[in-house]
């Protein structure tokens, strides 16, 4: 038998087919390992940094345990806020322009426009539904009604103002006089 050649029996055919198989299988659980280990050495959304000396650090980083409830908004979210605008002067379409500058300028979704319950209004005055929305209304002072000294209150029941509003506009005279 030496040097001859013999045909492939059942026996090798299935040994090599296994063979192949646990290499296959072999080599996918070092790529999901190895994806596993890179993820955990680098979070999602999480930024490296080096120790300040700029070289290793032995201790491990400080850990705290994740807060229980969510923390309270600290920036103005702006684009998407729903307002309502109400006109408390005589100048007609005031509360519907506005409105509409506050949608494009900023990205305000309008909620609803109507006239205040008592006209002439001689001061702005925004009103917040919730804690939340006061953040809301105090950049909206800032940055549309620059110049104003704007009031900010809180909503009162029984305002007759839509539930989905996040921020009512009560737009008076001194918002008119600002425009001309």
């Amino acid at each position: 038998m030496s040097g001859r050649h013999e045909p492939p029996s059942n026996r090798s055919f299935y040994l090599s087919l296994a063979t192949s198989t646990l290499r296959f299988a072999i080599i996918v659980a070092l790529v999901v390992s190895g994806v596993l280990l890179i993820n955990r050495a680098f979070p999602e959304g999480g930024t490296a940094a080096l120790p300040p000396s700029g070289g290793l650090s032995s201790t491990p980083p400080p850990t705290t345990a994740p807060p229980t409830t969510p923390p309270p908004k600290s920036s103005p979210q702006i684009e998407g806020v729903r307002i309502g605008v109400f006109n408390g002067t005589n100048v007609t379409g005031l509360a519907a322009e506005t409105a509409s500058t506050l949608e494009k300028k900023f990205g305000y979704i309008q909620a609803q426009l109507g006239d205040t319950p008592q006209k002439p209004l001689a001061q702005t005055t925004l009103y917040y539904r919730t804690a939340d929305d006061k953040i809301e209304a105090q950049a909206l002072a800032q940055n549309f009604f620059k110049g104003l000294k704007v009031v900010i209150s809180h909503l009162p029941a029984e305002t007759g103002v839509d539930k989905s509003v996040q921020v009512a506009i009560y737009l008076g005279t001194d918002y008119v006089a600002s425009q001309q």
